[in-house]
């Protein structure tokens, strides 16, 4: 729980820029002083900020989720490293839940958040 609370301190003094269009499910948002670059490998956080209360499986009541991610630039794919559910918009109020996971490799696919992401944490243009 010590490294929730030194992530979610970090968040809340993030610089959160929008990724994509907000639709009415989630609006998305990384921090490009995030980004970590390592040959053809990039980290980067990421933020999902949901008008409408969401739930843990556990049941617990959130607002957002700040998520921890690893880019493939070559091969254009995907990994989820970490992601934390907080009470509050944009990554305020309590982390609610935590997950220090990594997640499987995924594809991604041109014209989606994903893609957008994958663009910034690359810099591709």
């Amino acid at each position: 729980m010590a490294l929730a609370l030194v992530l979610a301190s970090a968040q809340a003094a993030a610089d959160w820029t929008p990724v994509g269009r907000a639709n009415e499910i989630y609006a998305a948002y990384a921090d490009k002083a995030s980004i970590r670059r390592h040959g053809s490998m990039a980290t980067m956080h990421g933020l999902y900020d949901f008008p409408r209360q969401d739930l843990t499986p556990e049941g617990r009541a959130l607002y957002s989720t700040v998520v921890l991610r690893e880019y493939d630039c070559t091969a254009r794919r995907v990994q989820l490293q970490s992601s934390i559910d907080f009470s509050g918009h944009m990554g305020a109020g309590v982390p609610v839940s935590v997950s220090q996971t990594p997640g499987r490799w995924e594809a991604v696919y041109k014209g989606g958040v994903d893609d957008a992401f994958l663009r910034m944490a690359c810099a591709v243009e």
